[in-house]
């Protein structure tokens, strides 16, 4: 009887195994889990390509002063440091012998003068005297070559009479440029002279600067280049210039590229490239080092994504995008230049794509996905 309900029991117990065995083979498999991204929507707007050079601040126009007539220097008639009047007076130089050698240069004159008058009158006598035979003809041509020498005395003396005032003149050494004047380099007493290596002053024109960068020779056509290539548009058209300092704080002065130099450094590959900057309050300096921003619009309507976003292999770049149906897909493009808003798209992409920008090491073609919008994620 025990060995009867024991098969019985034991029958019952592979029943009730084997049908969990086979309920559990009919159950459908675990659908895969959604991979979560990252995604930025490309939405139009203008591009710009902003370069950052080292640049010096040169003044526009720099004179130094130097005497044209020697002697000893009497007087400063500027203040050291102040802003200078084109033809203000700034050293005296003694005058006294330049004022000497004017009144002997006059008197020269006079005296070349009441020559020329006395020959020239013994001319016309002679003139007058030769027509009815009573002098010869060798006297006549005699007075006549007197007369012409005596005027030709006079203007000689004429001319050393202004060279003589022109020393005098010269002795008051005056600015041949407005600008700001530094320090004096020879004091009152000093004796200058016209060979003098050593400058007496020096007057730099601050109102305007300029401020010369080194650019590599490669990028000159990238900034000169005209915005989207506009036609009839000319070279360094919608290009503008800022001056940085150290830190980055602009200086708050107009600024607008001049040129580029049109040659090449053999050993670095530079090139100057001038911009002109105003400079009303003086707070640039000649020698000043500062920082040449060059602002260019690249597209007015253009597309960038994110460094991060790209895929490089094989010479190919691509990009994961997200479809309408929520599923990742894999895009071939081109890129251009490198910009405060990432690398400009040339060809691939198009307005209201969705760029995975985080998490496409997990993606592949068709794979279902969870985006979620840039900054927005948790």
């Amino acid at each position: 009887m025990n060995i009867r309900k024991l098969a019985l029991f034991t029958l019952l117990c592979l029943g009730f195994i084997t049908g969990c065995d086979s309920s559990e083979s009919t159950e459908a498999p675990a659908a895969p889990a959604k991979t979560k991204v990252v995604i930025q929507t490309l939405i139009p707007a203008e591009i710009y390509s902003v370069r950052l050079y080292p640049a010096r601040v040169c003044a526009v126009k720099t004179a130094q002063i130097r005497p044209q007539v020697g002697g000893i220097i009497q007087k400063r008639l500027f203040r050291q440091g102040a802003e200078i009047s084109q033809g203000q007076p700034l050293f005296q130089i003694d005058a006294a012998p330049f004022a000497a050698d004017v009144e002997m240069a006059s008197a020269a004159v006079a005296k070349a003068k009441a020559t020329w008058q006395q020959m020239s009158k013994r001319a016309a006598r002679f003139s007058q005297l030769q027509k009815s035979a009573a002098i010869s003809q060798q006297d006549f041509d005699d007075a006549k070559a007197s007369s012409e020498q005596a005027a030709a005395d006079l203007a000689e003396a004429v001319a050393s009479l202004n060279r003589k005032k022109l020393d005098l003149n010269y002795a008051t050494v005056k600015a041949p440029i407005s600008g700001r004047i530094d320090q004096e380099f020879v004091t009152e007493g000093a004796l200058v002279s016209p060979n003098d290596t050593q400058a007496m002053a020096v007057i730099q024109q601050l109102d305007h600067v300029y401020v010369d960068a080194r650019v590599p020779a490669q990028e000159l056509r990238s900034i000169f280049m005209a915005a989207d290539n506009a036609a009839g548009s000319q070279p360094g058209e919608g290009v503008s210039a800022q001056v940085l300092d150290d830190n980055g704080r602009a200086y708050g002065v107009a600024a607008q590229l001049l040129f580029s130099g049109v040659s090449v450094n053999d050993e670095t590959g530079d090139v100057v490239l001038r911009a002109e900057a105003d400079n009303p309050q003086r707070a640039l300096l000649p020698g000043m080092f500062v920082k040449l921003q060059t602002t260019r619009l690249i597209q007015k309507e253009g597309l960038a994504i994110p460094e991060q976003a790209l895929e490089r292999r094989d010479a190919k770049t691509t990009v994961w995008i997200v479809t309408h149906e929520n599923k990742a897909k894999r895009v071939e493009i081109q890129t251009g230049e490198q910009t405060e808003k990432g690398i400009t798209v040339t060809a691939g992409l198009k307005a209201g794509d969705k760029v995975v920008i985080n998490g496409q090491d997990k993606l592949r073609d068709g794979a279902d996905v969870i985006a979620q919008p840039a900054g927005k994620q948790r």
